[in-house]
């Protein structure tokens, strides 16, 4: 099985960084993320702890994609590394004034969740936080999010998913990163459980469904994403990209949307502790089946 490793990385999204590998649809291949956080102190990190940072693995190429094509990327396991870490910042997130140094706990992953300390073990749901192709236009930085993924924060990114990408490129240049083995809805405090990964993906051009922003379809839900930097304009991006989903699924007009995503859909936060931010709406696959 091929396999980009984790020390293939890019610090951008772009169409101009070269393939770490090339893979045909269909093809089953696996995406090595890196520990980010392994050598960050925060505000004293060193100049390569913070290059490390921005870093994501890729980009794949995928063969036959296009301009105007939709990627669809099958999660198929998301293995987390077994260490991790948890950091939170001073000044950073809606906790932020109330923690006074840097902090950095280093958390285990084992059997039974992720072990905080003796007395807490958190439930392990790995997820990839970050996954895009290359943007429409220039260069941007590896953490921007937009309608060509990016740093989503969308928890349901996980084992047994399947995330719809627009492609603005040939070959897309897909990356991931920013992984964790458990994250709340939000991200809200502080970072999540911070991690290496193993992604295990099958990449294939989708024919009967084509998006123009990320869609993630679950066994029980099909999530659409949003950004914006108000939580109100994240709200209302995520919102409207459900409607248009529903209108163009179902045949129905935008009025008919709202009555549905009032009454069935779930609007669930992305990322919540600093700008740009991020939301998700959840309708049940018994009204929206892809």
């Amino acid at each position: 099985m091929k396999r980009v490793t984790r020390d293939q990385l890019c610090t951008s999204l772009s169409k101009d960084n070269p393939p770490a590998l090339r893979v045909q649809p269909g093809e089953i291949f696996v995406m090595e993320t890196n520990d980010r956080f392994a050598t960050n102190e925060g505000p004293d990190s060193s100049q390569e702890a913070m290059r490390i940072l921005q870093t994501r693995t890729g980009p794949a190429y995928i063969e036959g994609a296009k301009p105007g094509d939709t990627l669809k990327v099958e999660v198929l396991d998301v293995t987390p590394a077994t260490d991790a870490y948890i950091a939170a910042t001073p000044g950073r997130g809606p906790l932020g004034e109330y923690i006074p140094q840097f902090r950095k706990t280093k958390v285990n992953i084992g059997r039974d969740g992720v072990v905080f300390n003796d007395r807490v073990i958190m439930p392990l749901r790995p997820m990839i936080s970050s996954m895009a192709v290359a943007p429409k236009g220039g260069e941007l930085p590896s953490n921007a999010k937009g309608e060509f993924g990016g740093g989503m924060g969308n928890t349901h990114i996980s084992s047994g998913a399947t995330v719809y990408l627009p492609v603005f490129h040939e070959g897309a240049l897909l990356t991931i990163g920013d992984c964790h083995a458990a994250m709340g809805d939000g991200e809200a405090g502080a970072s999540a459980v911070e991690c290496g990964v193993d992604a295990t993906l099958r990449i294939s051009i989708e024919k009967n469904f084509q998006v123009t922003r990320p869609v993630v379809a679950t066994g029980d839900h099909v999530v659409t994403w949003g950004e914006g930097q108000t939580m109100e304009l994240a709200t209302k991006t995520a919102i409207k990209a459900m409607a248009d989903l529903l209108v163009d699924s179902l045949g129905i007009d935008h009025t008919d949307a709202a009555m549905l995503i009032a009454s069935a859909a779930d609007v669930h936060t992305c990322l919540a502790g600093n700008p740009p931010y991020a939301m998700k709406v959840l309708m049940p696959r018994s009204v929206l089946s892809l």
